[in-house]
């Protein structure tokens, strides 16, 4: 490595001599030395004191020692430089240079090739004269050095007090006498960075000198800019050593633009570095500077700006970080701020402000709006900029108000009120445009908008709008008149109600059949107003024709509003309502677990006080009372006893504590206890389930007198029905007793409400029939029958009220329904009908018409509503009018009443009690024709199976049908059907083959007894079905069972003897009286003689003074019948007038019904113990039966659904059919097995199958999901099962369920899934071939259905979690059973799934498992 000496010198001396500034020498050195922006000094200064020139760094040396460097060339070539700088030090007090002994001139010092100076120190910045010892001390090595090169240096830059010329001569002395020397110099133009053209052409002539010989280079440098610094040092170093292929000297204008690119390539760098890594504005400089000293770029950006330049940039970014959080922050305000101003503002006429004052206004309002804290919020102490940096502001989500001083939400604002404005104008074009659209007779239904277009040219609110606008408002009209035609053609066809009912009872509607229709109405405007709409108006006909055919709530032309719906919404609100507010509810307090007892004290003088006193010591000065971790809250009153203050009472969960302690106070309680609870009708339903205590606290009375008021108020007691507390016996803790006693009766009384109701223990029927689509509201016709205290809601669509009638109380059933709901009532006994209509809607009148000619021998009332405005209504409209009218005539036609009332008025239940009692009159009468009715249907061609097939279907007909009362039931008759078997009366007497659903129970798993015999007493039915049809005789015995159904566990015949049919309004006697009327008669001196064994259909026959008399003597209108011997009060001697029965007589009776329900309760015993043994042996036939397989019995034991294809080796055909078309309509349908069918049409899927085993489902368009549980049901409920309990064992066996030690299977086999595939296989193989066939045929479309999981998300997973109960039937003894074999028997299913081919294809290659 070479060692080289450089001299770098220039103009020196004095500011005259060398000018205002230096020609910069000092900064040449000290960037070539030291090349870091932080190690690079720009003052160099060469004044000195007298101490520092005397120092060890200048060491009264005119020149400096700059240290040692190592050099690279581009070649790799290194060089050790040592330089020296050769100037001229001042003296400070004299500004004179320093002499120092004989001292040559600084042309002659300068270019020395020898410099001597023992122990001088290397410089490094003027900071260091003084504080040598605070820098690097660097001692010059030897004390001399030898120079073996000049780097001249020319100033191009213009300085005061320096003129061009001076410069020129010194350096042309300098160079001349170097050359002299004969030592290589390089001429290095310096602040090229601040050049004057002149100079530099100057220093280029110096350097092109010809006497030079070309041994001058010119090298333009800028020290400040680093520009070519390191070139000039190595272009003499490389002169000095004679190297042949040197550097290549670059203008300064190229090198400029390389260190350019160069900086920006690293400012770019750095600035990308701190903003991936700086992102949070409170980070400080200290820590910033520690995260980016880790990565390169940033500290080449240092070594070449410096770590200012760094802390500038990185503060600049610091800033923007922050500038960008305050505008986030603020853009974030401004759009709160938009929505303050939607919900505080929303009408801008409320500042009532000029433009130029809006803004201010806007602010003041603002701020004094009520809702001003929910959106903003003031700190005087610090700006909104300022809380940012705050902790506490990061959870505050409203704005700061002093935000609104911005410029930008002034612009919020502005926008705001301008897009208010427009909307506003928007709006108004857009209500003109719709009242255009209105009012003009050309839009029609559907017709376009460029028809009409033409029409609304030039008008200022259909031009303003857009296209878009304009097209929606006309869509949306388009819809609205749409719509109204739609409603008006359907009022079209329901005013014609009376030519469709010709339709009821056609199957097909023929072309014919439309057009002679369309010829009916065509000439009407609410027809023609559809012509544009051709088709709509063809579909609604036809769904109207269908819903003639099928009246059911899915039909009806007002779905959505339909009656049925709105009654059973309002049921349902009202009694939850009734519920909440009687009896039965509790108040509660804002703690929703807490509850509120009303407590009424009655006592005489102070004794009521005093009581409440010692409840107020017990239960604190709260009234907080807790039963059962049950808190309560008492309230407190306290009564007199008289009427008017029990009238107040609020009985809701209310308590009544009567308390005595005298023979005065007692009688006074006992006095109005009497009067008001026990006497008094009006009070005597409103506190029926009052809870009532009565409290005896004696006070100084003899023994004898607390004995007697003790009896006596325990014989009160007893009366009222409630509980009595003696203070003396219970000093200590009779309040608790008190307070449990109320909680305890109200909590029964609640619980009893929650009981449903039977509906058949009712006095009268009344239906009452609304139409629907009138347009008023159902809620007031509901509202007199659910305010009633005494209502109880039998069903969704019935309720039940205790109601006097003339002098006694009566259970009156009221029956809520559409007019086309009471198809479901045609068969039930009803006592009278309620038609409502509106009076202002013809075919609202003319369905009533036909309705009330179906019911014309039943007493009916009809009820007109009106419009409000009462009488006016008739007078001021004359469809109204006419309409009423029309409704009088009617009823007088019918012989009914007719009322009405207004929309808007409000009724008391008393309206319906003239008609109540008009039908309670005529209830003998009604009964005898439903008697009479009953009969007819069940003789000759009427039987109910023979015109069973005669009326219309879907659906099927009530007279073979029941609805099931689900949740699903919406009363109509709609949904939810369950078969039940159709018979005559006549038939009940014969032996038989009874109907499926009496062979098997709910569940279709046990077969029942087939055959019994009935003896007089009917002992072969239950007790339950026996008093039943004691109560309702024999005229229920063909009427349809009510909506609420009770399933029954066993159902066998019950022999009804077959009755005569008499002339209607003469006395029906009886097919057969029961046991205990026979005996009552013979008490009495009646004879009846029964002749007729046991199920036979013999006569009966009465004596000239029998059984005539003694019916006709009892007062009940239904003396045609027997009566109800749970009402009828029969054991009572004031009853049997007509017998004269004594005491003895009654007791004697008593004990001979006693020894006959004893006798009839052993015989019931003995008829269960051979039902069970039946069912045993019945049980045995089955199991015999699936050994053998599906035989052929089962055809005439399932009817047709059983019949089998030939060619598909004897599958069900219904089983085909179904896989079909399941197969072709649903493998898409997403969850198929999963999602259930409707029970509607999964019955009548069956039905027609049973009527025709060549039923296409196609045309029956019933939902896929229906066909799909259709499916599961015939597995389940028609077919046997497919393997026998002995297989099921061994399938649990195979899938690993059991012990290993129970196990018939080896170990191998069970832990080997392999090997259990294979024991599966030749299960299968053990199963009879018409079961084997039938499961490869149901597993076969599992496969098709799996293999379209994408579709139907119905993998076989899923198929074996759906059907595996379906097909392995399984008697689990208990929820932990079913658990523990669950999942294996899933697993069987999968698996015969999954390896179908194997299993039922013979293939020999299985995948292995």
């Amino acid at each position: 490595m070479r060692q080289f000496n450089i001299s770098v010198i220039g103009l020196s001396g004095t500011e005259k001599d060398r000018g205002q500034v230096g020609v910069g020498k000092s900064c040449l050195c000290n960037r070539f030395m030291r090349p870091m922006a932080d190690d690079y000094f720009i003052d160099h200064i060469s004044v000195l004191s007298q101490s520092d020139f005397s120092g060890r760094i200048v060491n009264n040396d005119h020149f400096l020692y700059w240290g040692e460097v190592r050099k690279t060339t581009e070649e790799g070539v290194e060089y050790n430089f040592n330089i020296i700088e050769q100037t001229e030090f001042m003296d400070d007090s004299t500004f004179q240079a320093f002499k120092v002994g004989k001292m040559d001139p600084y042309l002659k010092r300068c270019t020395s090739t020898k410099v001597f100076s023992a122990e001088k120190l290397m410089y490094i910045c003027k900071n260091q004269l003084g504080i040598e010892k605070e820098y690097e001390q660097k001692v010059m090595p030897d004390g001399r050095l030898s120079i073996d090169g000049f780097v001249v240096v020319f100033d191009v830059s213009p300085v005061p007090n320096r003129s061009v010329e001076k410069q020129v001569e010194f350096v042309q002395n300098v160079i001349a006498t170097i050359i002299k020397n004969k030592k290589p110099l390089v001429l290095v133009t310096t602040k090229n960075d601040d050049a004057y053209e002149l100079y530099v052409r100057e220093a280029e002539k110096i350097s092109q000198r010809k006497d030079y010989k070309s041994t001058v280079q010119l090298i333009e440098t800028s020290a400040h800019e680093s520009i070519n610094i390191d070139l000039a040092f190595l272009m003499l170093a490389q002169m000095i050593d004679k190297v042949k292929n040197r550097v290549k000297i670059i203008s300064y204008q190229e090198s400029a633009k390389s260190r350019k690119e160069l900086l920006d390539t690293r400012s770019e760098a750095v600035t990308r570095l701190i903003r991936n890594q700086i992102t949070d504005y409170h980070i400080l400089w200290s820590q910033g500077s520690k995260m980016l000293s880790q990565y390169r770029e940033w500290n080449e950006f240092l070594n070449i700006f410096g770590n200012e330049a760094g802390q500038k940039l990185f503060r600049r970014h610091m800033k923007k970080l922050r500038d960008d959080h305050l505008n986030k922050k603020l853009h974030q305000y401004l759009d709160k701020f938009a929505l303050a101003l939607e919900y505080m503002l929303p009408d801008i006429s409320a500042l009532n402000i000029s433009d130029d004052d809006a803004w201010e206004c806007a602010r003041n309002y603002l701020q004094n709006h009520i809702e001003f804290e929910q959106y903003f919020f003031e700190c005087p102490q610090a700006s909104w900029t300022e809380l940012i940096d705050m902790d506490e502001a990061e959870d505050e989500t409203r704005i700061p108000f002093d935000v609104l001083e911005t410029s930008e939400s002034e612009t919020v604002f502005r926008n705001y009120l301008n897009s208010v404005q427009q909307d506003k104008k928007k709006i108004g074009w857009k209500q003109q445009f719709k009242m255009l659209l209105e009012e003009s007779g050309f839009v029609t239904p559907g017709k376009q908008l460029s028809e009409v277009r033409v029409l609304f040219m030039g008008r200022e609110c259909f031009e303003a709008l857009s296209e878009h606008d304009c097209q929606q408002i006309y869509d949306i009209h388009q819809d609205e008149i749409i719509e109204k035609s739609k409603q008006n053609f359907v009022e079209l066809l329901l005013e014609h109600a009376q030519y469709f009912l010709q339709f009821k009872n056609v199957d097909i509607i023929t072309q014919e059949d439309v057009r002679q229709i369309t010829d009916v109405i065509q000439e009407d405007s609410r027809y023609k107003m559809l012509d544009r709409l051709d088709q709509e108006r063809r579909v609604i006909l036809l769904q109207h024709l269908r819903f003639i055919h099928c009246p059911i709530r899915d039909h009806c032309p007002f779905f959505n509003n339909c009656v049925d719906s709105l009654i059973e919404e309002v049921l349902s609100d009202k009694s939850a309502s009734n519920h909440k507010s009687q009896g039965g509810g509790w108040k509660t307090t804002g703690n929703g677990s807490d509850r509120t007892l009303n407590l009424l004290i009655v006592g005489s003088e102070h004794l009521a006080s005093d009581l409440l006193n010692d409840i107020r010591i017990c239960t604190g000065s709260k009234g907080e009372y807790i039963y059962e971790n049950q808190t309560y809250y008492l309230n407190y009153r306290i009564a007199n006893g008289d009427m008017e203050a029990f009238k107040a009472i609020d009985v809701s969960s209310s308590g009544l504590i009567c308390v005595y302690s005298n023979q005065q106070s007692f009688e006074t309680l006992k006095d109005n206890l009497e009067r008001t609870l026990l006497c008094n009708l009006e009070l005597e339903d409103k506190f029926e389930n009052l809870p009532i205590v009565l409290v005896y606290q004696p006070q100084d009375l003899k023994e004898n007198e607390v004995e007697y008021l003790r009896s006596e108020g325990m014989r009160l007691s007893e009366m009222l029905h409630c509980d009595f507390i003696d203070h003396t016996q219970n000093h200590q803790k009779y309040v608790y007793d008190i307070l449990n006693i109320v909680i305890l009766s109200l909590k029964l009384t609640e619980m009893k409400s929650y009981e449903p109701y039977p509906s058949n223990h009712t006095d009268l029927r009344i239906l009452c029939c609304i139409f629907c689509g009138d347009q008023y509201d159902i809620e007031n016709i509901v509202q007199p029958l659910v305010a009633e205290s005494m209502m109880v809601k039998a069903n969704e669509h019935s309720i039940i009220i205790d109601v006097f009638i003339g002098d006694a109380k009566r259970r009156v059933e009221f029956i809520l329904s559409s007019y086309h709901g009471t198809n479901q009532y045609r068969d039930e006994l009803i006592h009278g009908y309620i038609y409502f209509y509106s009076a202002k809607r013809r075919s609202s009148l003319a369905n009533l018409s036909i309705l009330a000619a179906q019911n014309a021998n039943i007493p009916l009332q009809i009820i007109a509503v009106t419009e409000s405005g009462g009488v006016n209504a008739f007078f001021n409209s004359d469809i109204c009018q006419f309409l009423i009218t029309e409704g009088n005539a009617l009823a007088d036609r019918f012989k009914g009443s007719f009322m009405t009332f207004s929309a808007d008025q409000y009724i008391k239940f008393a309206f319906y009690n003239p008609f109540l009692k008009t039908a309670w009159d005529n209830k003998y009468e009604v009964e005898n024709l439903h008697v009479e009715e009953s009969i007819t249907l069940d003789s000759g061609e009427g039987t109910l199976e023979n015109s069973v097939n005669q009326m219309p279907r879907p659906p099927p007909r009530h007279e073979s049908y029941m609805l099931s009362n689900t949740l699903g039931t919406d009363g109509s008759g709609s949904e939810n059907y369950e078969m039940l078997p159709t018979r005559s009366l006549n038939s009940l007497n014969e032996e038989r083959d009874i109907s499926l659903d009496e062979i098997y129970d709910d569940n279709n798993e046990k077969p029942k007894h087939l055959h019994q015999n009935c003896t007089e007493s009917d002992s072969c039915a239950s007790s339950t079905e026996r008093r039943v049809r004691q109560q309702n005789a024999y005229y229920k015995a063909n009427k349809k069972a009510a909506t609420t159904k009770k399933n029954k566990k066993k159902k066998v015949a019950i022999p009804v003897q077959t009755p005569r049919v008499p002339p209607f309004g003469s006395y029906v006697s009886p097919p057969e009286i029961p046991l205990h009327y026979q005996r009552m008669a013979g008490a009495g001196g009646v004879g009846v003689n029964v002749i007729g064994g046991p199920g036979g259909a013999g006569e009966k026959k009465k004596s000239e003074a029998g059984v005539s008399e003694f019916m006709k003597s009892d007062k009940s209108p239904e003396y045609s019948m027997v009566p109800d011997l749970t009402n009828a009060g029969i054991f009572g001697a004031e009853n049997l007038p007509e017998f004269n029965m004594n005491a003895k007589c009654l007791k004697d009776f008593e004990k001979l019904e006693k020894r006959r329900i004893k006798e009839e309760t052993a015989r019931l015993r003995k008829l269960q113990e051979k039902e069970k043994e039946q069912e045993k042996k019945l049980k045995r036939k089955l199991k015999q039966q699936n050994a053998k397989g599906i035989t052929e019995t089962t055809e005439a034991q399932f009817g047709k659904l059983m019949i089998c294809s030939e060619k598909d080796d004897n599958i069900p055909i219904f089983l085909i059919k179904c896989v079909e078309f399941i197969e072709k309509e649903g493998l898409d349908s997403e969850g198929i097995y999963r999602v259930p069918g409707s029970r509607a049409h999964v019955d009548m899927l069956f039905q027609r199958f049973e009527e025709d085993p060549n039923t296409v489902i196609d045309v029956l368009d019933i939902p896929v999901n229906a066909v799909a549980t259709a499916l599961k049901d015939f597995f389940s409920k028609r077919l046997p099962p497919l393997f026998s309990k002995d297989i099921i064992k061994e399938l649990e066996e195979i899938a690993g369920s059991r012990g290993v030690g129970s196990s018939k299977l080896n170990v191998e086999v069970k832990t080997d899934r392999s090997c259990r595939l294979i024991a599966l296989k030749s299960l299968l193989q053990k199963l009879p071939p018409i079961n084997f066939a039938i499961l490869k045929y149901i597993f076969q479309h599992f496969v098709h259905v799996s293999d379209n999981s994408k579709l139907n998300s119905m993998d076989s997973k899923n198929l074996a979690i759906c059907w595996w109960p379906t097909l392995i039937p399984i008697d689990f003894t208990d929820m932990g059973h079913f658990e523990q074999l669950r999942p294996y028997l899933e697993d069987i299913v999968q698996t015969m799934i999954d390896q179908f081919p194997y299993l039922f294809c013979g293939k020999d290659a299985f995948v292995m498992v």
